[in-house]
């Protein structure tokens, strides 16, 4: 830059006018390209618009006559008629501008810039006339996205660096502003997200957006706050993977089910729970096969649909009071039943297996001391398993024949038919036990009353037939 030098008094005089001189002058003509300045000395100097310091289109509007100006004389030149002067403002001007420039970073101001050019390590930006560097580390991310489109905008901006000289260095940022922006974003989003969140109470349903899927649960935002949707929350049924059910973006409807300091939310609440649907379709009467899943000692828990479970009761699952089911069924066993009971409140279901088969003592008679055809179904060593007349019976070890009997297996085989007496019998408690020994011994008796004759008055049937029990007995003694 040319030194300045102010004019003094003794430099009144015209030739004393030099190049680079700092005069000061009134404005007494102006036009749209030039101005006429009457300077201190009444010399006669001008001005183009070009020189003013500032970019304009016009002088007109711009200056008005009468108007004081400062420039720096930047020629001269003299002829036999008259002296020409020329002004400049733009070395006065750029003086000014990097004054404020400087005042601008020492009150941490914010100013507006325009964006020149666009390189790899940021953006160049004119302030007050001067080239400042707005590295991207100090630009907003949005804007360092989209940074070959900004050439020519403008941008607020904060000085963080002057260095003066001939080519000044100044740092531009926008790190403080964009900062202090998010700030005010985030108390804004607070405020929106507590107000949101107070307007929102348990029992609510809602429409919100799937934000986030984690492990076990999901983030769903509604307008301003969001709410976690548990893994166990999303259907009745067990879910193993939540990314089969759900996916970023989804808009899903939830039911509010807990609000403390966040809300737990739940889209099952909103589904007919696996109960409710069983009772839609079924009622008491219909048959149903489940898996039993559960021995206790009254009775099975059979697995009837996915998480809908009833109880089949040791009394209902036969006919035979004495049927020891826990023996022969086994967990995963599939089972036929029928529906006794469906109760909504307490959510139990009732079953009978008993009820789809028949009771072979329904119609069944017997009475004790009467003599019946039975089938042998089971050998062992207590004794035997009949069936007589379609019901089962039993043949203790001692009443299989008068003689004594040590391994039934010699004299019996399963499919025999072997003729018993009914020695004992209770059809409430399916209880039918016979006797072959005591059909045995009424059979001797019977032989043993044809050869009597009269002349044997004195001698019964009672003494005879005791005789022959005691030979017997006393042969199988030995």
């Amino acid at each position: 830059m040319a030194e300045i030098k102010e004019m003094t008094m003794d430099d009144v005089e015209i030739s004393q006018l030099r190049k680079g001189q700092l005069v000061k002058g009134k404005i007494f003509m102006v036009d749209e390209d030039v101005i006429t300045v009457t300077l201190e000395n009444n010399q006669e100097a001008r001005m183009y618009k070009d020189h003013y310091g500032k970019p304009i289109d016009s002088f007109i509007g711009e200056v008005k006559e009468g108007d004081e100006i400062e420039a720096i004389v930047s020629s001269i030149k003299e002829s036999d008629e008259n002296i020409s002067v020329l002004l400049d403002r733009k070395a006065i001007v750029k003086n000014e501008n990097l004054v404020l420039v400087e005042e601008v970073y020492r009150n941490e101001t914010v100013v507006d810039v325009k964006i020149t050019k666009v390189d790899e390590k940021g953006l160049h930006v004119n302030v007050l006339g001067f080239d400042a560097f707005l590295p991207y580390g100090l630009l907003d991310r949005d804007l360092v996205q989209r940074k070959d489109e900004l050439k020519g905008e403008t941008l607020s901006v904060n000085i963080i660096e002057v260095k003066p000289g001939r080519r000044p260095r100044i740092i531009a940022s926008r790190k403080k502003i964009f900062e202090q922006k998010r700030i005010e974003e985030r108390e804004k989003r607070q405020e929106l997200r507590a107000d949101e969140f107070e307007n929102i109470n348990t029992g609510d349903v809602l429409e919100g957006r799937v934000e986030r899927i984690e492990k076990h649960m999901a983030v769903v935002r509604f307008e301003h706050t969001t709410g976690r949707l548990r893994i166990s929350q999303i259907q009745h049924e067990r879910v193993e993977d939540i990314n089969d059910h759900l996916k970023v973006g989804d808009i899903i409807t939830v039911k509010v089910i807990k609000k403390d300091k966040s809300l737990d939310l739940s889209m099952k609440a909103l589904l007919p729970t696996p109960f409710e649907l069983f009772e839609k379709n079924y009622k008491k009467g219909d048959k149903v096969t489940g898996e039993v899943v559960q021995k206790l000692p009254f009775g099975l828990i059979i697995e009837l649909n996915e998480s809908v479970r009833g109880l089949l009761h040791k009394s209902e699952y036969s006919w035979n009071p004495n049927d020891n089911f826990s023996s022969y069924v086994k967990i995963s066993d599939k089972l036929e039943t029928v529906i006794t009971l469906i109760d909504p409140k307490k959510h139990k279901i009732s079953l009978s297996r008993r009820l789809l088969t028949d009771n072979p003592w329904k119609n069944v008679n017997f009475k004790r001391g009467e003599d019946v055809k039975a089938k042998v179904l089971e050998v062992t060593d207590q004794g035997l398993l009949v069936e007589a007349k379609g019901v089962d019976g039993f043949i203790p070890v001692a009443e299989l024949a008068v003689e004594k009997v040590t391994d039934p297996n010699q004299l019996f085989a399963v499919g025999d038919e072997v003729e018993a007496r009914v020695i004992e019998v209770n059809p409430k408690n399916w209880h039918l036990k016979l006797s072959i020994k005591q059909k045995l011994q009424q059979n001797t008796r019977d032989e043993y009353a044809q050869y009597l004759t009269e002349d044997s008055q004195r001698t019964t049937i009672g003494d005879l037939f005791g005789a022959v029990l005691e030979d017997t007995e006393d042969e199988s003694e030995e």
